[in-house]
C-alpha cells in the first residue's frame, strides 16, 4: 500500500474537486485530487454552451482543460483510486483507496452526483457487515469462509485471486458469460475457484444479529431464483459513497446530499463538500463555484490548525 500525507484532499476529479485544487494549490497547500473510477458527469455532455469563456465545447474537453489547469500548480498531485474507506473529524483524517493509505488535515469532499446504478437490495444496511468493497481491506476477516466477489471486468478476477491466497474459499458471480469474461479468466480458473455466471445478484439478506447470511440470485437466462448462503460478499461493480460519507459521521439531506453550510463545510469541522453532491443546480458553473469556495476555505482552516 503507498502512504501519502497531504495538507488537504479532494475527493473527485470533477469541476468541483479540480477547482478546489486550484484554489489550495495557489494557496500554497500540499493537495492530492483522488480520481475515482467513475466519469464525471460532464463528460455525457457531448456540447457545453453555457460556461463562460466557451462558446460550445465539449463536456470532455472542458475537464481535461480544468485538469490541465490544476495538474501545472507544483503543489497539486492527482492520484487514481476510489474511496472505500474513511475516518473523520479525530484530528488526522484517514482515507484509504484499494492500493493507498492517505492522511490529510482537511478534506474536501466532491464526488458528484452519483452514478445512478442500480444497487443491489438490502446492500447499504449490510455495509460494514458482510457486504464489502475491498478484498485487501476485509478479506484476512473471512480467511477459510465462504465469499462471493460479485462483477465481471479485469478488477474482480484480480481481487478474487487476493482473497483465495488469503486462504478465503472464494466463488465468483457474475451477470454475464465465461466466454464474455476479461483474459485473466483463465488464471482464475487454474487455481479452480468457481464461477457462477450469467447470475445478477437481486438482494443481501442478513440474519438476527445484523450480518449477512445469503444473497438471492436470479438467472439472467430463465429468470430462476437461487439463493446462496454465505460469509461475505464483495460488491465491485460500484461504491455507494454518500452511504460511506454518512458512516463516517458526515450529515446527508432527506434526498442525500451532503448539507454544507455557506463556507462549504460539513457537520464536522475541516471537512467540506462541493458540487453536484451537495445538490441544488447541477450546472458546472455551479459546481466551479462551490470548489473555489471550498478551495478558499479548506485552505483558512489549515491556517488555524497547530503547527
Amino acid at each position: 500500500m503507498d502512504e501519502y500525507k497531504c495538507e488537504v484532499l479532494i475527493i473527485g476529479a470533477g469541476p468541483a474537486g479540480l477547482c478546489a485544487g486550484v484554489y489550495c494549490g495557489r494557496a500554497g497547500r500540499d493537495t492530492i485530487i483522488l480520481e475515482g473510477k467513475g466519469e464525471s458527469a460532464i463528460t455525457q455532455a457531448k456540447e457545453v454552451q453555457n460556461y463562460l469563456g466557451f462558446e460550445s465545447i465539449g463536456g470532455t474537453k472542458l475537464l481535461e482543460t480544468f485538469k490541465a489547469h490544476a495538474k501545472s500548480n507544483e503543489k497539486v498531485k492527482l492520484i487514481k483510486g476510489d474511496v472505500i474507506s474513511l475516518m473523520v473529524g479525530m484530528g488526522k483524517n484517514m482515507i484509504s483507496t484499494r492500493t493507498a493509505n492517505i492522511t490529510a488535515d482537511s478534506i474536501i469532499i466532491a464526488t458528484g452526483g452519483g452514478q445512478h446504478k442500480e444497487k443491489v437490495k438490502g446492500e447499504d444496511s449490510l455495509t460494514g457487515y458482510g457486504v464489502s468493497y475491498c478484498a485487501l481491506c476485509d478479506g484476512p476477516l473471512y480467511r477459510e469462509k465462504v465469499v462471493y466477489m460479485y462483477g465481471s471486468d479485469e478488477e474482480v478476477l484480480e481481487e478474487a485471486l487476493i482473497l483465495h491466497q488469503m486462504g478465503c474459499i472464494v466463488k465468483i458471480i457474475s451477470n454475464i458469460g465465461i466466454n464474455e469474461m476479461p483474459e485473466g479468466v483463465k488464471e482464475v480458473q487454474d487455481k479452480e475457484i468457481e464461477i457462477i455466471d450469467n447470475i445478477e445478484v437481486i438482494e443481501v439478506v442478513g440474519n438476527d444479529k445484523g450480518t449477512i447470511e445469503k444473497i438471492i440470485c436470479k438467472s439472467t437466462d430463465t429468470d430462476d431464483v437461487i439463493e446462496y448462503d454465505l460469509d461475505c460478499l464483495f460488491i465491485l461493480s460500484h461504491i455507494p459513497s454518500n452511504t460511506m460519507f454518512k458512516k463516517a459521521g458526515v450529515e446527508l439531506d432527506d434526498k442525500g446530499n451532503i448539507k454544507v453550510d455557506e463556507e462549504q463545510q460539513t457537520n464536522i469541522k475541516g471537512v467540506y463538500a462541493a458540487g453536484d453532491v451537495t445538490g441544488g443546480l447541477f450546472q458546472v458553473a455551479f459546481a466551479v463555484a462551490e470548489g473555489a469556495r471550498a478551495g478558499i476555505n479548506a485552505s483558512k482552516y489549515i491556517r488555524t490548525l497547530p503547527k
